[in-house]
């Protein structure tokens, strides 16, 4: 049945549409049949553990599903055809790497975990944060050396660093409202405090051209502040590198905030930020992280215990 235009706008709660945006959501909505029959893998229909198909079906939250379609669609300025070939491809990456495993039911190595953390401060104007600690690893470089490319954790794809971050996102999402007008988006802090090092070689270049487009892929219109602090003034050639890669569009480009210092007081409330960020609060980030409390959704979890169930029957397929 179609999706009119009024039943559209009324399920969009994260900002007010027009009747032409609302209508390429409607199409966009009718033709999830087409789109899904088209996948890889047809029973994979989630995105950050929601369910993406027609309202009939257990578990689809029409209004959630309708504001990450329209994440998608805003990303690719209402053009139906783009947008279709991302949603498919974005479905079809989800079916294979698997994000919500990486979240919820990999483990990683202790190093890994010290350099991630997740914070909700609801009174502040950036609620949900994640943070990437690279001075706690003094190089950088050493997480791609060390995590990379040859360092894999499963049969599933990408290299444990990569699955690492991919799971940090992932969690995060757990947390936001898509149906709020200010609370739909997270915001990012890679803090370099102590970082030795001064320029970028070939193989960390790649790496992170890798997480930069899969980023860009696969959670579209999901930040709000991405904050590069405490950058020495000798690494100036932060903000020039991620210009170079061309792989970020110039409207995320001007989320970025590159600070020499770490002082965040403009954009989170003193009395939820650590003092070593500007704030009053004594304790560290790790002690007012979150992350281990972070609850996957219910659809969530019915798609890892289908994977799994797969994942056995496959296994007992093969013993016999």
């Amino acid at each position: 049945m179609s999706s009119s235009i009024e039943e559209v706008k009324a399920t969009i709660k994260s900002v007010e549409l027009t009747d032409s945006q609302a209508e390429k959501l409607s199409k966009l909505i009718d033709s999830l049949p087409k789109i899904i029959s088209g996948l890889d893998n047809p029973e994979y229909d989630e995105i950050f553990g929601y369910r993406i198909n027609t309202k009939d079906k257990p578990y689809v939250d029409e209004s959630i599903r309708n504001e990450i379609l329209l994440k998608f669609l805003v990303a690719d300025d209402y053009n139906l055809e783009l947008l279709e070939k991302r949603l498919i491809d974005s479905l079809n990456w989800r079916n294979e790497f698997q994000p919500l495993s990486a979240a919820f039911e990999e483990t990683f190595d202790k190093e890994l975990n010290e350099l991630g953390v997740i914070t909700n401060f609801p009174n502040s104007n950036l609620k949900i944060t994640t943070w990437n600690l690279y001075g706690n690893l003094k190089n950088p470089k050493k997480i791609f050396e060390k995590f990379g490319a040859n360092n894999k954790v499963s049969k599933l794809p990408g290299s444990q660093f990569l699955r690492w971050r991919v799971g940090l996102m992932e969690k995060s999402l757990q947390l936001i409202d898509f149906t709020s007008t200010t609370d739909n988006r997270i915001a990012q802090v890679h803090d370099y405090n102590n970082v030795s090092m001064f320029k970028i070689d070939p193989g960390m270049k790649k790496a992170t051209k890798e997480i930069i487009t899969i980023f860009g892929a696969n959670y579209p219109e999901l930040l709000s502040t991405k904050f590069f602090i405490n950058v020495p003034l000798i690494m100036g050639w932060v903000f020039t590198f991620f210009k170079t890669i061309r792989v970020i569009t110039e409207a995320t480009l001007k989320k970025f905030q590159v600070l020499n210092h770490g002082n965040l007081l403009e954009s989170f409330n003193p009395d939820e930020l650590p003092k070593v960020y500007g704030g009053k609060v004594e304790k560290s980030l790790f002690d007012i992280d979150v992350s281990d409390d972070i609850k996957l959704s219910e659809y969530g979890e019915v798609i890892l215990k289908k994977v799994g169930d797969e994942e056995i029957n496959h296994i007992n397929d093969d013993v016999e």
